[in-house]
């Protein structure tokens, strides 16, 4: 597996030494067999076939220092690899969020931006805080510059829109006009109840005393509003509160179909589950013994390319009906894509022969010949 991922790196250009390659090709692999994301787990699968366990502990942490190696460097390698999928979409939808943890008395504190897909997120950028507490909206520029960036190079997505949704954390006028003045990029932001809105020569309201004359069963659409009292740029904001829910949903959109805005803003939850996939799912990350922000920062790089390919899998399992289970009501799979592809792939290198090993890989790399109209050769040789 090592030599097919090292091959693939190849193809889709990523530009790092032949060591700082290999080892990342290594961790990504020990990953992919659903290993935990702790530095002396890794350390020893990687002696397996290498020197001893402590000299490959210090080759990872050297490699997870390495201030040669940042997360913006791995944004159009990502994209590249996230091809296959990217491709199917009628809009992409960027979820920016922030999740956070404490270990051994510091914290680490992660913002993150990912493609929404299929319930579930792939990775595309992020920035690790040794610190609690929001971030600013210079620091929401810093993550999505490089991810809008690099989407809007790529010829073969150039006519697929680019859409933003955040929380109530990110509920900034600033951060929308932004996006849409520089990248022409929309936005869906959740509402505070504490902010205010105004239409042209009518008084500002608060959303709070809205929220309080609504029902549950209720929508309500105000159009061309501006959100905050020190702003002047025009929003939309659909005002919503579904009977399933506990309080109603207000949302500030840039989309000139607000009465939309619920379903895209919805979408933003697969972050969520990525995020609980990083921590403790999957690579229980939120478990390591490392607290340095940077060595976390560079952690996620391979847990990242990891995640993609098991989504991958999952997206492939899924287009080949492998799954025949019946899902359960309400629910359109049994299990995640990635959840289902993590459990494929580590399930065929530890257990399959080198020939059920090889059919393995053209499956998995099939959407790849396809969407590149690549030789299969170029990457399966090693």
């Amino acid at each position: 597996m090592e030599g097919v991922i090292y091959n693939l790196f190849n193809v889709i250009n990523l530009k790092l030494s032949k060591p700082l390659k290999k080892t990342l090709v290594e961790l990504v692999t020990c990953l992919l067999e659903n290993n935990k994301a702790h530095l002396c787990k890794l350390g020893e699968e990687l002696a397996i076939n290498g020197p001893s366990k402590d000299a490959c502990t210090q080759r990872i942490r050297r490699f997870l220092s390495n201030k040669r190696i940042k997360p913006e460097f791995f944004v159009v390698p990502l994209i590249y690899l996230m091809r296959p999928l990217l491709e199917n979409l009628s809009e992409i939808v960027l979820s920016m969020d922030r999740t956070d943890w404490k270990k051994r008395s510091k914290w680490i504190n992660i913002l993150s931006v990912s493609v929404c897909y299929k319930g579930r997120a792939l990775p595309l950028f992020w920035m690790v805080f040794g610190r609690r507490g929001n971030s600013s909206l210079e620091h929401w520029k810093q993550v999505l510059t490089p991810v809008i960036e690099g989407l809007q190079q790529m010829d073969w997505l150039s006519e697929i829109s680019i859409h933003v949704v955040a929380d109530r954390e990110f509920a900034s006028p600033k951060l929308a006009g932004w996006l849409k003045e520089i990248y022409n990029v929309g936005s869906t932001l959740r509402m505070k109840s504490s902010m205010y809105l105004k239409e042209e020569n009518k008084p500002e309201v608060k959303i709070a005393s809205l929220i309080q004359k609504m029902k549950k069963g209720s929508r309500k659409i105000l159009r061309n509003q501006i959100v905050t009292r020190d702003s002047c740029f025009l929003m939309n904001v659909l005002l919503i509160w579904k009977r399933k829910y506990d309080e109603p949903l207000v949302v500030a959109t840039t989309s000139d179909k607000p009465s939309l805005s619920d379903k895209i803003y919805g979408l933003r939850f697969g972050i969520e589950c990525m995020h609980k996939d990083w921590k403790s799912n999957a690579f229980d990350l939120e478990k390591t013994k490392v607290t340095d922000p940077k060595r976390i920062e560079t952690m996620l790089i391979p847990i990242a390319f990891a995640y993609v390919f098991c989504m991958i899998e999952g997206e492939r399992k899924e287009i080949a009906g492998e799954d025949i289970r019946k899902p359960p009501k309400g629910k359109t799979r049994m299990v995640g894509l990635f959840l289902d592809g993590l459990r494929s792939i580590s399930r065929y290198l530890r257990r399959a022969d080198i020939r059920q090993f090889k059919r393995f890989v053209l499956q998995l790399l099939s959407l790849f010949f396809k969407k590149w109209k690549i030789q299969p050769s170029r990457i399966l040789e090693v």
